[in-house]
This record gives C-alpha cells, sequence and structure tokens, in this order.
C-alpha cells in the first residue's frame, strides 16, 4: 500500500513539475521555426548531394554551396548559426523542425522518383 502511495506521490510531483515549465521564448535574432524548415531542406540536399566529396570535377567548396542557400533565403550566414544553435540547443523545439524537413525530404524524392529521375548506369 505504501509503495502505491509512493508512485501517485512521485506521479504528482512530476506532473505538476512540467505543468509549471515555463515556454522558451525565441529570441528576435534567431530565426523562426517556420524559415529554418526550407533552409534545412536545403542544407540536407547540399550536404548529401557534397558527402565530403567532388562531384562531377565541382571544385566548389562546401562554403559555396552554403553561401548560395543563405542568399536563396535572404540570410547571413550569422543568422544561421546563431538560430541553428538556438535550436538545436531545445530540442522540445528542434524536433518538429526536423520532422517537418525529413517529411519534405521524404516527398521531394517521392516527386523525383513519380517523374522518374533515376540515374540510368547501364
Amino acid at each position: 500500500m505504501k509503495t502505491w502511495k509512493l508512485f501517485v506521490g512521485l506521479g504528482l510531483l512530476v506532473g505538476m513539475g512540467s505543468c509549471g515549465r515555463p515556454e522558451v521564448q525565441i529570441p528576435s535574432t534567431v530565426l523562426s521555426s517556420k524559415a529554418m524548415i526550407p533552409i534545412m531542406v536545403d542544407v540536407h540536399v547540399v550536404e548529401g548531394a557534397r558527402n565530403g566529396a567532388l562531384i562531377l570535377g565541382d571544385t566548389n567548396g562546401i562554403e559555396d554551396y552554403y553561401a548560395k542557400i543563405y542568399e536563396k533565403h535572404q540570410i547571413t550566414e550569422q543568422q544561421f548559426k546563431e538560430s541553428f544553435a538556438f535550436y538545436s540547443s531545445h530540442p522540445d523545439i528542434f524536433i518538429p523542425i526536423y520532422e517537418a524537413v525529413l517529411d519534405s525530404l521524404k516527398i521531394n524524392g517521392e516527386l523525383l522518383g513519380r517523374r522518374g529521375v533515376e540515374a540510368d548506369y547501364d
């Protein structure tokens, strides 16, 4: 009987503690989660394509591709790095962003597959 009361008491304490947790305020210098999703999709596409190696004689460094991403989304490298660092330190906010990024990458991959975009090595 005492064990049951202990578990109920611990459950109540945990429940009350999680309810009182303050919501994290996103600083004004940090990109919104909505803005981060397409940026992160592009980052993953570039990282996946580059995979640390040269592609078909490409002499551009990864920094050149990141610069194009920043230009496309009209942000600075500092804004991206600061935003990424903020979200990385707040997994409760970052996980839904990453889930949306993964969903978008999956949808893009399926669309390419439907269009018949495949490498033919024969």
